[in-house]
């Protein structure tokens, strides 16, 4: 998998679903904290050539894409106001959303998957006892070969991230059913919002990743005191290919809570419905990201023009050395024929002679010369030092392998 399609897919999760849900509960809910885990997050982060957005992007831009946001969702409309999701590396606004004024809405960047690119943890907080909040993302690795899944659990950094790809009941029964009830919820049960479902496929398909597999599964949930609830998982897996017969499917979710007073139940899923659609992207941030993605793949061209060097000096390293070892067998060789069959010794004898040594003779036409080459393959193929490379594959040509570059190849047949 490219690694800019995974981050910018767990992006779009998060940063469209900040727009719907989440505030911490203050008493009537549970009460689990599900941000501990980010409160001391490590910031030292990718070591990228240095970035200055703010020197590339002047700050005269971004306040006006600040302030014509505000202005949209606040001036003119005085039952609006626009809340900005930023990047506390940078200080860039990522995007905004428009929120009923009367709301309270809390967001924190979270930088788990990828230390230059934001996740939003959100929490919202309104009147007719409306709370709301999102959890973190959990990300997975499936294997669908039982082998390779038993190897990465056994021997890969990430053993830890490996899980088969879950059932949306299942995640629900083991994170969701039982703090609802004991939070005195009791499930309803499922509830579809096609609308939701649009919204998160049309964001997706945008990003490039219209072949992923987009679960929205929606729970509604009552209680004894007039209230609702809508616990709703978002998942999202994608195959990844990685050799024949073998595929890799990443899959990550994450779940919002909104708790509401019954009667207002329907009304606030519209709202953050509203909310959510309302999403306006900060250029400057996008302008941000593509400068971002050149560095890396410049980075990576360059790491990898270093791992071909290395490779090819490895190469020529062992062809000098096998060069003397094959110039003393030579010699040797011609000495022992010399000697045992003087210099008009027949062909037989010297097939007899390389059955010995389990040798053969073969003819270079590009230099008009025999050499011996070891027993044993179809075919070999020669370059102008005598080296020589064994093959029995009728389809390889090294002057197409990359791996041994600046050198010209030549196929030799028998000579005898």
């Amino acid at each position: 998998m490219k690694p800019s399609i995974l981050f910018l897919a767990l992006s779009i999760l998060v940063l469209l679903f900040g727009c719907k849900n989440n505030q911490n509960d203050n008493g009537s809910y549970y009460e689990d904290s599900y941000y501990e885990d980010y409160e001391n997050e490590d910031n030292d982060y990718y070591s990228e050539a240095s970035i200055t957005p703010n020197d590339q992007y002047p700050q005269s831009q971004q306040v006006s894409y600040q302030n014509s946001s505000s202005k949209s969702g606040g001036f003119f409309n005085g039952r609006k106001k626009t809340h900005q999701f930023r990047d506390a590396r940078t200080g860039l606004v990522v995007n905004s959303a428009d929120y009923p004024s009367n709301w309270q809405v809390i967001s924190k960047p979270t930088y788990t998957i990828d230390q230059k690119m934001p996740l939003f943890l959100m929490q919202v907080q309104g009147p007719d006892n409306l709370k709301t909040f999102n959890t973190p993302i959990h990300f997975y690795l499936h294997y669908t070969n039982p082998q390779t899944a038993q190897w990465m659990s056994q021997y890969s950094s990430t053993a830890s991230m490996i899980r088969p790809l879950t059932s949306n009941q299942q995640i629900m029964q083991e994170e969701v059913n039982s703090r609802m009830s004991k939070s005195g919820f009791q499930m309803i049960g499922q509830k579809r919002i096609p609308r939701a479902e649009q919204f998160l496929r049309g964001r997706l398909n945008k990003s490039g990743v219209q072949q992923a597999q987009l679960d929205h599964y929606a729970t509604e949930w009552t209680n004894n005191k007039g209230q609702k609830a809508l616990v709703t998982l978002v998942k999202i897996a994608m195959q990844q290919p990685i050799s024949y017969n073998n595929t890799m499917v990443m899959w990550f979710y994450s779940l919002d809570y909104m708790f509401v007073d019954e009667n207002k139940f329907e009304a606030t899923i519209n709202k953050f419905l509203e909310a959510s659609e309302s999403l306006k992207d900060n250029p400057q941030w996008e302008q941000y990201m593509v400068h971002l993605k050149k560095v890396r793949a410049q980075k990576a061209a360059q790491q990898h023009r270093m791992n071909m060097q290395n490779r090819q000096a490895a190469f020529d390293a062992h062809q000098q050395k096998m060069k003397g070892i094959w110039a003393a067998q030579d010699a040797n060789h011609a000495s022992f024929m010399n000697r045992t069959f003087g210099k008009g010794s027949d062909v037989g004898q010297k097939q007899f002679i390389n059955m010995i040594n389990e040798q053969e003779t073969v003819y270079n036409p590009s230099t008009g010369g025999n050499y011996q080459v070891q027993a044993g393959s179809m075919e070999y193929w020669m370059d102008s030092d005598r080296n020589y490379i064994k093959n029995d594959d009728y389809f390889y040509n090294p002057n197409g392998d990359i791996n041994l570059n600046n050198r010209e190849w030549t196929r030799v047949r028998k000579a005898f």
